[in-house]
């Protein structure tokens, strides 16, 4: 195990312990970010248990069965606070339908035995469009006084970061790995930096998320 995942591991497990301890656990968002962060997790471990234990030479199946469930994870999520009710209805429906479409993927465009860039990129591209549009409503509809005690608005911004980061580097990843593994693996690190803005983000919207809870008492 590298340093990197070291790193992403321990701050995964330091933001569930902090959403964990606190009455936010409660809240929908902090359901969505806790089932996030176990599965984050869940990936992570199994997937060096598979190789280091299980001797699997390949290991990428678990991410393509890890994608579906996390786009699920923040589609819930997002329907939960977004105000107009068609798009939560869309939203809903869309889960199964991207379900489908990783299925379509794996038996067509990219097996289990290679990175699923193109369901990710598309993953990320909704994402993408589903953060900028909740934080357009909390701009137009004053929803809270205060932006920096507001916990979905740090939970937003680190999702769109995120998938941001996640669209650049997955764009990249496949057309390097034909042409230089040693690239690929330098561009594949620098996806970490996305990866730990996610949990650090998420840590401050727990906070935020504390503060808020003693104003209101």
């Amino acid at each position: 195990m590298n340093i990197y995942t070291r790193i992403y591991l321990v701050l995964a497990v330091i933001t569930l312990i902090t959403y964990l301890s606190g009455f936010h656990r409660k809240k929908w968002y902090g359901k969505m970010v806790i089932l996030h962060l176990v599965l984050c997790l869940t990936t992570t471990v199994t997937a060096i248990a598979l190789i280091k234990y299980g001797h699997f030479r390949n290991n990428l199946f678990v991410f393509h069965i890890a994608t579906p469930i996390e786009y699920a994870i923040f589609a819930m999520l997002y329907a939960n606070v977004i105000v107009n009710s068609k798009l939560k209805k869309y939203i809903i429906y869309s889960i199964p339908a991207f379900a489908l479409l990783c299925i379509l993927f794996f038996l067509v465009v990219q097996p289990l035995t290679v990175n699923n860039s193109y369901v990710v990129m598309i993953e990320s591209i909704i994402m993408v469009g589903l953060s900028l549009y909740f934080l357009r409503q909390l701009l137009l509809l004053q929803q809270v006084e205060s932006l920096n005690s507001f916990p979905m608005f740090w939970i937003c911004v680190a999702i769109l970061f995120y998938f941001v980061g996640s669209l650049v580097i997955e764009g990249m990843l496949n057309y390097l790995m034909r042409h230089s593994m040693e690239l690929a693996r330098k561009t594949y690190r620098v996806g970490y930096i996305f990866k730990y803005l996610l949990f650090l983000l998420f840590i401050v919207g727990a906070f935020s998320s504390r503060r808020q809870s003693k104003e209101a008492a």
